[in-house]
């Protein structure tokens, strides 16, 4: 039987966890049965660009500018679809969706919208981004739309997001499957590039420092700011800790008030923001405690990666995080926005050295067992190939 040509339309391939959870499954497909092409909305953001080509894998754009260039995207990527006439449309995220949803239903190709994030609950309307409520609406109901109108079949990375779709898009749960995102164990298992002494040298921090790291964009969302409050009280008790910021700086104007606000607690020497690397598994291994205050989360796979390096963590109880972190067994978890349990669990960790031994342990555990790449992979299979074999010639 000849492979699935499946293409993958996604918003752009910077370096957040949908374009990382895409290159993932790319790398763990099994060639024999899917063939891939991947087709970006957007130009900007190539952060995955060229690891994918050096998969194989052929990658081209339909260099939209803007949302309001959307009909144009769904125009040129029909003209596509009809000409190479793949056998499923695997969309991520919103912009990606909308086009996948139509354009899949014009031209009778099936169509898998991976749903990332809960988007249109309360508290991702209200979470600092400079996002008018007219627009949030406006969205929803484009999404509600392409849903009816396209009749995709949902794909949610959390059990959370699930549900979250179910209300959000007045969808039906027996069309949304559940499939965990996956972590790149091959991140994990190679070798370090950078020891813990490099790593400090380059973010001129002394040795005897203690590395509190965050892994995410610079963005209201990902409560980067409640670690800076949560700062001084650090402090207090260890003098040597240091917050690094490690991911894109996606929106400046945050970046400025996250510095401005530790300037203002008199915290601007302990606070780093880096940007987006390529070494994050080495200063994973570096640090002492990975700290993860999101706002909310559709699932939080820099979590479970920090989690499967043996990371201690602290996070918040944000949507899907119970899910697979058991508060004080592998990791602690605190409300969102409350800079001060916050400091209280990171004291903790830090000053209890053999409890963190025991946490450690259970993280990576729970991580190895319950997010494996290659089963994520085998079932996305599976899912591609029942839609592929339900197409019939009346779903146009």
């Amino acid at each position: 039987m000849a492979a699935l040509h499946v293409v993958h339309l996604i918003e752009a391939l910077g370096s957040g966890g949908a374009e990382r959870l895409l290159y993932t499954n790319l790398k763990h497909f099994d060639r024999q049965r899917i063939q891939s092409t991947v087709v970006t909305v957007y130009p900007h953001a190539n952060h995955w660009l060229e690891p994918i080509r050096e998969l194989g894998v052929p990658v081209f754009s339909l260099d939209c500018a803007k949302p309001r260039d959307l009909p144009r995207g769904i125009s040129k990527f029909s003209r596509w679809l009809r000409q190479h006439r793949p056998d499923v449309i695997h969309s991520h995220l919103w912009a990606a969706n909308v086009i996948a949803r139509v354009a899949g239903r014009l031209t009778a190709v099936p169509v898998i919208s991976s749903v990332h994030n809960p988007d249109h609950e309360p508290q991702t309307w209200d979470d600092g981004a400079n996002v008018s409520r007219r627009k949030r609406l406006v969205s929803r109901e484009i999404d509600r739309w392409t849903c009816w109108f396209g009749r995709p079949r949902l794909l949610a990375v959390s059990d959370y997001v699930r549900h979250s779709a179910h209300n959000s898009l007045h969808y039906p749960l027996s069309e949304i499957d559940l499939l965990y995102n996956p972590i790149d164990t091959d991140l994990i298992s190679n070798s370090p590039h950078k020891s813990r002494s490099e790593i400090l040298n380059e973010c001129g921090l002394p040795q005897d420092s203690l590395l509190l790291l965050n892994v995410a964009r610079v963005t209201p969302q990902k409560g980067v700011l409640y670690a800076v409050r949560a700062m001084p009280r650090i402090l207090e008790k260890h003098p040597s800790a240091h917050l690094v910021s490690v991911g894109a700086t996606t929106d400046q104007v945050w970046a400025n008030h996250l510095i401005n606000e530790a300037r203002t607690l008199g915290v601007e020497d302990h606070f780093h923001l880096l940007g987006a690397r390529q070494d994050v598994a080495d200063y994973l291994r570096a640090c002492d405690v990975f700290v993860f205050p999101s706002l909310y989360e559709g699932l939080g796979i820099a979590l479970i990666e920090a989690m499967a390096m043996g990371c201690l963590c602290v996070a918040t109880n944000a949507g899907p995080i119970p899910e697979f972190l058991e508060p004080g067994h592998e990791g602690l978890l605190v409300p969102p926005r409350d800079a001060e349990a916050l400091a209280a669990a990171l004291n903790e960790l830090l000053s209890k050295p053999k409890r963190a031994e025991e946490i450690s342990r259970n993280a990576t555990r729970k991580a190895m067992q319950k997010f494996q790449p290659q089963a994520a992979a085998d079932r996305l299979t599976q899912i591609y190939e029942s839609i592929h074999h339900k197409k019939s010639p009346s779903s146009a």
